[in-house]
């Protein structure tokens, strides 16, 4: 049996650290069509003969970006989850902030207006009216 020679390309995926490994000549056979008691399931659009053609791109977690060097691509996985983990961690912090900026602008509201002693001492005093 021959040796066969594969040129292969590393697949990163956004936000991952896997380095997958993909032969662009490594042909296998493609899945068949979908049939419905003996007969080919089509869309209307495939039907009429001018199928329309909608372009789209994938979701965020299916992007990846592909490299020639393997070596490349584990530097990069590792640079792409790294810049996805600072990432993370300013949303966090912009939480915060913006959690302890809203405390501070709703503090009297909070904790003098809206206690439960003050809801009672109103509800009583509409009751009474």
């Amino acid at each position: 049996m021959k040796n066969r020679s594969y040129i292969c390309f590393y697949r990163v995926y956004k936000h991952d650290t896997v380095v997958t490994e993909v032969r662009s000549n490594d042909f296998k056979p493609r899945t068949s069509a979908k049939f419905d008691r003996g007969l080919p399931v089509a869309h209307p659009e495939e039907m009429n003969g001018s199928p329309q053609c909608y372009y789209e791109l994938p979701p965020d977690e299916l992007m990846f970006y592909g490299y020639l060097d393997k070596a490349l691509a584990m530097e990069k996985a590792k640079a792409g989850a790294l810049a996805y983990i600072g990432q993370m961690i300013s949303d966090v912090e912009q939480g915060i902030k913006k959690l302890t900026q809203y405390r501070q602008d709703h503090y009297e509201g909070l904790n003098i207006d809206l206690l439960d002693a003050q809801i009672r001492k109103f509800r009583n005093s509409m009751n009474m009216k």
